[in-house]
């Protein structure tokens, strides 16, 4: 992603030529495309976690205000500084790369990762017990 993002092209070229399986031959807009999940993953070096105003990777995403957004942090001991921080939105980031290829820092401080990687799972053991007519005991 930091070298060629995807650009979110209408007719989705690229999924008929997919060879890595990212793009879903079946979906009917790129809006609705998971070929990964941006995630801040450098928190100490992001320019906005140190207190200075960088939107960049917010204001490169197709998807902004839903992908990612800025969220007000405000600093409690003084009450007056804040700090707008970046959060990306597994629901609506597609994965497409633009923050990571954007970021100014010489290593991208957000880096688009596989779904695998990026996303827990909640394990099968734990919602047994909830499925309904089973007490988790066998």
């Amino acid at each position: 992603a930091r070298d060629i993002p995807c650009e979110m092209c209408e007719d989705i070229p690229c999924a008929k030529v997919c060879p890595s399986g990212a793009l879903n031959k079946d979906i009917a807009s790129i809006d609705d495309s998971r070929m990964g999940l941006a995630v801040l993953l450098d928190q100490e070096n992001c320019l906005n976690f140190q207190g200075l105003r960088c939107d960049v990777c917010y204001r490169e995403c197709p998807k902004i205000d839903e992908a990612i957004t800025l969220e007000l942090d405000r600093n409690m001991r003084t009450g007056k500084h804040a700090r707008f921080l970046p959060t990306v939105h597994s629901d609506a980031c597609t994965g497409c790369g633009k923050c990571e290829k954007v970021c100014v820092l010489e290593q991208p401080a957000i880096k688009v990762l596989p779904l695998s990687l990026a996303k827990g799972e909640l394990g099968h053991h734990y919602r047994f017990g909830w499925l309904e007519g089973k007490d988790g005991k066998s």
